[in-house]
């Protein structure tokens, strides 16, 4: 943004992705997507109707579980023939010339990894400057707000989102007069922002993540990226109900960062290793679990879950206990002991569900 003339909006720096090496990841990833991943995919009608009314454009937001989800959560939209979005990505993620050239060939751009509060300042307003650019001239735009895929696993809690996004949209809607007066070539613009998130049978980089200091989870390169789509299983990709930023002008840039946050946890899904990984953790270290006691633990967490039946994937609420651990297995953790070298990831996949089993806050006031 020009600070002489606050609303005249420069064009986003991107590539055009009519170009080969976005047609290679594109077809790597169809080719994943369909042979090597068993994607399970729940889409709001809305999205879809929305984007074939033609005029709105979107900000998709997600929570951060995995890598994966920089293009597994593209795959679906192309499928359906809906716009595929420019990725925000850290660029601590991305090394070398070449392969940042690489991926702003495939729609990404780049988003500082501050080292301090002066760069945490410049990199939001970065960030926020960045998203506008692009919604202002009708490009849909793909960011992770937690900014990090390691807060379950180290904080034990889905983190909060950063708001620099989401001061973009308000920015937009609440000025968009002057926007346009200021830019003519622009079209006005509908904003939405569409919450999305992808549980996982199987967090490719999770034993990576849960690791003690000194081990870094994995990044992007081309061979992690094949491997990533080899050992990724069933994965549940959820796209909620877009959020009208019109209808919430009466947020500020953080309540509509936590509005947001909230839709996306309410997308989470229940699956087998989340609830086996809890009951095993309701048990005492042993060279051997007794089957029975796993089972009855496993229907304690079930029975604890009951209320968000409609969550659960890949298995039901009567479903047998011996079946659900049965299911979990294909995580590749090992459900017969508690193994201590293990209990950091049981750790992961339980909390993953972990705000479901919480109390709920009383109102304040």
């Amino acid at each position: 943004m020009n600070s002489e003339r606050p609303f005249l909006v420069t064009p986003p720096d991107y590539s055009d992705r009519r170009n080969p090496v976005f047609w290679t990841a594109k077809t790597i990833a169809l080719l994943g997507h369909r042979f090597l991943t068993h994607a399970h995919i729940e889409m709001h009608d809305d999205v879809r109707a929305l984007k074939r009314r033609g005029g709105p454009v979107f900000l998709y937001c997600g929570l951060h579980k995995s890598l994966w989800e920089t293009s597994g959560v593209l795959t679906p939209l192309y499928l359906e023939d809906l716009p595929v979005p420019y990725i925000g990505m850290g660029d601590n993620l991305v090394h070398g010339g070449l392969f940042r050239w690489l991926s702003k060939k495939i729609g990404t751009f780049l988003i500082r990894r501050p080292a301090n509060r002066r760069e945490m300042l410049e990199s939001a307003r970065q960030l926020r400057d960045d998203v506008l650019s692009f919604l202002a001239h009708g490009i849909d735009v793909l960011v992770f707000p937690e900014g990090t895929r390691k807060n379950v696993p180290s904080q034990g809690r889905y983190g909060d989102f950063f708001p620099a996004a989401f001061d973009a949209v308000l920015e937009y809607e609440r000025n968009k007069g002057a926007i346009l007066a200021d830019n003519p070539a622009l079209s006005e613009r509908e904003v939405y922002v569409v919450p999305l998130n992808v549980d996982y049978s199987r967090v490719r980089e999770a034993k990576e993540m849960v690791r003690k200091t000194g081990v870094k989870a994995q990044t992007l390169h081309v061979l992690d990226s094949l491997s990533m789509i080899r050992h990724i299983g069933d994965t549940y990709i959820s796209y909620g109900e877009p959020i009208r930023v019109a209808d919430a002008l009466h947020l500020d840039r953080k309540g509509m960062a936590a509005l947001v946050r909230q839709r996306c946890l309410d997308l989470v899904k229940v699956l087998p290793v989340n609830v086996a990984s809890r009951a095993i953790l309701e048990l005492e270290p042993a060279p051997e679990i007794p089957p029975p006691a796993l089972y009855a633990a496993v229907g304690r967490v079930v029975d604890a879950l009951r209320p968000h039946a409609h969550r659960f994937r890949g298995f039901g609420a009567d479903d047998a206990p011996e079946s659900i651990v049965r299911r979990a297995v294909q995580v590749h953790v090992d459900f017969r002991r508690l193994a201590p070298d293990n209990v950091a990831l049981y750790t992961l996949y339980a909390n993953y569900i972990a705000h479901l089993l919480e109390p709920a806050t009383a109102p304040a006031g």
